[in-house]
This record gives C-alpha cells, structure tokens and sequence, in this order.
C-alpha cells in the first residue's frame, strides 16, 4: 500500500458511521455563523445532508488509499454564507492536505478575491483545488477561476470514464457502479456536477500516489495524459 493522500472535502461533513468510513476520516470539524454573527469552529455540527458522504464514498471506491479531513459548512439545503466558505478553506491548510475538495461553490463575484488568496496559497503550498461547476451551466466560483480544477458532469458508461473540454474536466453525475451508495435511497439518487467532481478527486488521488508536488496545471496535464493513454 502506498502512502495516504489526504482529501479535505468542504462540504456538509462525512457521516463516519456510515459502512467503513470511520477508518478513514481522521478529524471532523465545521464552520458556521453564531448568534453574535461571528464565524465560528466546531467539531460538533451534525451531519444534516448525506451530500458530503456520498462525495467521500466516491472518492474513496476510486482510490482507497485516502484519508479524510471533514470539513462541515453546509445546512441540510446544502446552503451556507460565502464567509464561511472563505474562511474555511483558508483554515483547512493547517490540516496539510494534499487536495481540497469542494463540491460546491457561489455565483456571487463579491466572493473572488478571497477565493483567489486561497488559490495563491493553494499553489505555494502544493495543494490541488478542485471544485464543482454550477449545474446550470452559470459561471460559478472557484471552479472557473484559474489555479482550480473545475469539473461539468458528461455521461459515460462507467464510472472509471472522464473526458476533458474547454478547459474543464466531465466525469459522471450520478453513484452507479459505486460500492454501498446504492443501499442510502438519498445518496443512490444524488446526480450532478457534485458527484462529477467527486471522482476527477479520486482519480487525482490515484495519480499523487505516483507523483509529488505538482500544480493544478501538471494535474491537469497528467490526468489528460492518462486520458489518452487509455483511449
């Protein structure tokens, strides 16, 4: 076994109780608006929407050398406040991921430039962004901000299949083929560009188990490379 990549998925945190999962998310925390209106940590926040578990069941049946850092931010809508998710992802580096996952993301502009802070950190310190599109088709944030690997959804006949276009990657948007999801009626029926994002992070995954400390720019390069070579 080689070594453990380390994934912080920012989404409405990872049910560990759910099948095996406990052995690989290694800490759980979360980000919310308090009573005063302050931001605030806790590793507390209930898992309201299976939507953050159901990416991590993916990511993990394509690569099962991973370890988890949950991090907890949106409600049971799968909704939160754009400070949140600026303010959570620049504390998620202290927990030294090798990639952030975030299958999420906001239309507001206001929201750049801290997501652009991040993207620079992110680059300083090796750590591959990857970020859902908006389902809509809209220009949403960070998945189409340079620095990020931003994914669509496609339609593929398996789940092992992406392709890439126009500068984003497409993988498939739905839990077929995936180990478990199919016994949770709520994550067997989750589809869109959250799951497709999902499982480019697998893959990327798989690839960093090979190689170290390359940008957003080499990851996409290897990943189409290894496009390629399966065509």
């Amino acid at each position: 076994m080689g070594r453990k990549i380390r994934i912080a998925v920012i989404d409405s945190g990872i049910n560990a109780g759910l099948f095996d999962l406990n052995e690989y998310v290694i800490h759980s925390t979360g980000f919310y608006i308090n009573s005063q209106g302050y931001i605030a940590e806790s590793n507390m926040l209930p898992v309201r929407n299976l939507h953050g578990t159901a990416v991590a069941m993916i990511i993990r049946h394509i690569c099962s050398d991973v370890e988890f850092i949950s991090v907890n931010v949106l409600d049971e809508n799968l909704s939160t406040d754009g400070r949140v998710l600026a303010y959570a992802l620049s504390q998620v580096f202290d927990y030294r991921p090798d990639i952030i996952h975030m299958s999420l993301g906001t239309l507001k502009r206001r929201y750049i430039f801290p997501l652009k802070k991040i993207i620079k950190e992110a680059k300083k310190l090796n750590v591959l962004l990857v970020a859902a599109a908006e389902n809509s088709g809209k220009t949403s944030y960070p998945a189409y901000l340079n620095g990020v690997i931003g994914v669509k959804s496609g339609f593929f006949e398996n789940y092992k299949q992406y392709s890439y276009k126009k500068g984003f990657f497409l993988a498939p948007d739905g839990t077929k083929g995936i180990a478990h999801i199919q016994e949770v009626p709520v994550m067997k029926n989750s589809r869109g560009t959250s799951m497709s994002a999902a499982y480019i992070s697998g893959h990327l995954a798989e690839i960093l188990k090979k190689y170290k400390n390359f940008s957003a720019n080499d990851a996409t390069r290897i990943l189409i490379n290894t496009l390629k070579q399966k065509e």
